[in-house]
């Protein structure tokens, strides 16, 4: 169990993260798959900031929402957990390239934290130091495979983070607009709190956007997915739909809220909620940042970026 909690905690730090725009290259002209697909990955992994946090503001709090399939559903309160993330960009060792921090702060893994280090140096793996509270201790953890999920949720680590444009093929299927609106988790009765009454509803506002729409295809044998198609904004390369399908069936939906952070540049965005849902038994899962836990380019010592910072990381809150 304390093996998942780190898991978790990886997806949180792996999220996609805060995005600068490239200049629209493909203006009057049918875009080419391969470079669609390279351009949509740079948008949702982009390190446009020199450092971004995300944590408790008052009563606004990121937070994963997770449920059970429906058949088991009847009765049963989701599972939420709080969590505050922390990404460097720009460490002042030249050998680091980025590092990134995710301490839980509700449920009962709380001050389980992660310090995620990758290295400039592609031939090195990055490096994961979990601090384990009811342990008193630090472990390494390896990095997760492709198709591991995180436990209870539809959500796997490739779609999240370790996936890489050549790991599929893909083919532009052509224009179109974005049709209906980015669904959301709905709640019965039995199911709601405090916490699940802060989540947004669906996301109408990007209806009829004009899109691109793309076919990637997996490289992988016997993979949980045969092929998936994501549309994709014509003005920003977000990705906010993606479906995937299995022997031509849809299997799963994956919707993402881009929201500008209304800054001096305005292509700054960041991911307001991420929502999956798997449609052969309605698992579904949620990522939500509100818009007030955010702080970008803001100081922050080296010596923050350390494990012992997580260890004590409550204790000072």
């Amino acid at each position: 169990m304390r093996v998942l909690h780190a898991r978790l905690l990886l997806v949180l730090i792996s999220l996609p993260a805060l995005t600068g725009i490239f200049p629209l290259a493909f203006a009057g002209e049918a875009p080419d798959a391969d470079e669609l697909a390279r351009k949509v990955h740079a948008v949702s992994h982009n390190e446009a900031l020199r450092n971004a946090v995300a944590k408790r503001n008052g009563r606004e709090a990121p937070m994963v929402v997770n449920r059970v399939p429906l058949e088991m559903r009847k009765g049963r309160k989701p599972h939420i957990k709080t969590f505050d993330t922390y990404i460097n960009n720009q460490p002042a060792d030249p050998a680091l390239d980025t590092l990134q921090m995710a301490i839980l702060t509700s449920g009962k893994a709380k001050g389980t934290g992660v310090l995620v280090t990758r290295f400039t140096d592609p031939a090195r793996s990055a490096l994961l130091s979990i601090w384990l509270p009811a342990l008193r201790k630090a472990r390494n953890v390896n990095e997760p495979s492709h198709e591991d999920v995180w436990f209870g949720t539809n959500l796997t680590y490739g779609e999240l983070v370790l996936r890489q444009p050549t790991d599929e093929t893909h083919e532009y299927l052509g224009e179109g607009v974005l049709e209906g609106c980015l669904a959301t988790m709905v709640f019965q009765p039995w199911e709601k709190n405090r916490y699940t009454e802060s989540l947004p509803g669906e996301q109408c506002e990007v209806r009829g956007k004009a899109v691109w729409r793309l076919k990637s295809t997996t490289k992988f044998v016997n993979w949980w997915y045969d092929y998936r198609i994501t549309e994709i904004d014509q003005g920003s390369y977000w990705p906010y739909r993606t479906v995937y399908y299995k022997d031509e069936n849809r299997i799963k939906t994956v919707g993402v809220d881009w929201q500008p952070l209304q800054q001096t540049d305005t292509t700054l965005a960041y991911p307001r909620y991420i929502y999956a849902v798997s449609h052969d038994n309605g698992l579904d899962s949620m990522v939500y940042v509100p818009r007030e836990t955010i702080g970008t380019n803001v100081d922050i010592p080296d010596e923050f970026w350390s494990v012992e910072t997580i260890r004590d990381y409550l204790q000072k809150k």
